[in-house]
């Protein structure tokens, strides 16, 4: 059973990487707007910013899931094999 202190110490620990990871969420936000620029800049405003969306939505789709194989847990991929 968790004593107070601990649980303390451990919700801490989630909020504070939960705020860092918002942090670099921001940072990536303007890191791929500005890659993205060209793509929206010299179309129709809202077509082209759907289409960037799309895009991106695709990407990070992707990304996500070979994120979750690689770093899945150990029981997790024996139990897949």
């Amino acid at each position: 059973m968790m004593t107070v202190f601990e649980e303390i110490k451990k919700q801490t620990l989630t909020l504070m990487t939960a705020a860092l990871g918002f942090v670099a969420a921001l940072i990536w936000k303007d890191a791929i707007s500005a890659w993205l620029a060209p793509l929206y800049e010299s179309a129709e405003g809202a077509t082209s910013l759907t289409i960037a969306a799309l895009v991106v939505t695709v990407v990070v789709v992707i990304v996500t899931m070979i994120l979750a194989k690689l770093l899945a847990p150990k029981e997790a991929k024996e139990a897949s094999k």
